[in-house]
């Protein structure tokens, strides 16, 4: 069975469950399931310029990680994590997120194209229409709170 985590929504206490995709991004899998050792809890926003996306930072990852399995086309339920560096006008600084998908959406920003590790996914009907209530929610009251932990069956 693959690692596992859970993602829990604050506002509502919804908890939904991520499966990592090991297999297909390794290395993200990896450094990822290193920084939520301990419940990561942090605000999370809505992907204006993305679509269908619930995002929020996460820390750096212990070594420069690779692209692997990356996309711009993610479907619902996938979870991407991004790492890229922000555009000149903002110090080029690099930035860390993931992505939580509740429908089929883009990686595009204003300033272009941006690729995203596709390293965990949300299966079943039920958590994605759960996904699609925390991200209307999240539309009506502009940002929330969210906790990334380990799930131990």
């Amino acid at each position: 069975m693959s690692k596992q985590f859970e993602i829990v929504f604050e506002a509502s206490g919804q908890v939904v469950v991520a499966d990592l995709l090991e297999d297909k991004a390794p290395i993200t899998c990896e450094n990822f399931w290193a920084a939520i050792a301990e419940p990561l809890t942090d605000t999370l926003n809505h992907g204006g310029e993305t679509g269908p996306e619930m995002w929020c930072l996460v820390p750096p990852p212990g070594e420069e990680l690779p692209y692997e399995n990356s996309t711009v086309f993610p479907e619902h339920g996938e979870i991407l994590y991004y790492h890229y560096r922000q555009p000149p006008t903002r110090d080029g600084v690099m930035v860390y997120d993931i992505g939580i998908y509740w429908d089929r959406g883009q990686s595009k920003l204003l300033q272009g194209w941006i690729p995203g590790n596709l390293f965990a996914r949300i299966n079943g009907n039920e958590q994605i229409m759960a996904l699609r209530r925390e991200a209307g929610r999240l539309l009506a009251e502009g940002s929330g709170r969210v906790t990334l932990r380990r799930r131990f069956s």
